[in-house]
């Protein structure tokens, strides 16, 4: 177990380097690491409507398991409820809710019945996956969905 702690404290760490220059004040912010709980905190603004997104990433047995990306409302800190996500026309924000890519723990049977066919194990190698096989290419296609106008339509009901 400790092993892991440090593989996923160590891997997580050297991925949020890369994540510096998405930082944009008012727009994009990212906390500091929390190693005890493996956990961090990334807030984005959509620059259409100004609402809030607060986005918790679990990094436990990170990169063996993709990351737990859950999304936490702004106004009741409620984990995981449609009123926390964002909505879009495309299939990202799955209506469960969860986003709904291999890059996603929360989309996997044992989260979730949205895809009883990935395998959490190896899901780096799902064809699905596309490029979000690390924290930068997740976070700018969250946040690039949510300051598109042709894909985003607020926050889900």
């Amino acid at each position: 177990m400790t092993v892991t702690l440090t593989i996923s404290n160590k891997t997580i760490s050297e991925e949020l380097k890369d994540c510096e220059d998405l930082y944009k004040p008012d727009y994009f912010e990212i906390s500091e690491v929390d190693e005890e709980s493996q956990t961090l905190v990334v807030k984005m603004k959509s620059k259409i409507d100004q609402e809030k997104y607060i986005l918790k990433i679990k990094f436990d047995n990170y990169k063996e398991w993709p990351l737990l990306l859950e999304f936490i409302d702004p106004l009741t800190g409620q984990e995981g409820t449609k009123h926390a996500y964002p909505k879009c026309t495309d299939s990202f924000f799955h209506d469960f809710p969860c986003i709904c890519n291999p890059c996603s723990r929360k989309s996997y049977s044992e989260y979730s019945a949205v895809h009883r066919d990935w395998n959490l194990v190896g899901w780096k190698q799902n064809p699905k996956v596309g490029s979000l096989t690390n924290l930068r290419t997740i976070l700018k296609a969250i946040y690039s969905r949510i300051n598109s106008e042709q894909l985003y339509r607020g926050r889900m009901a």
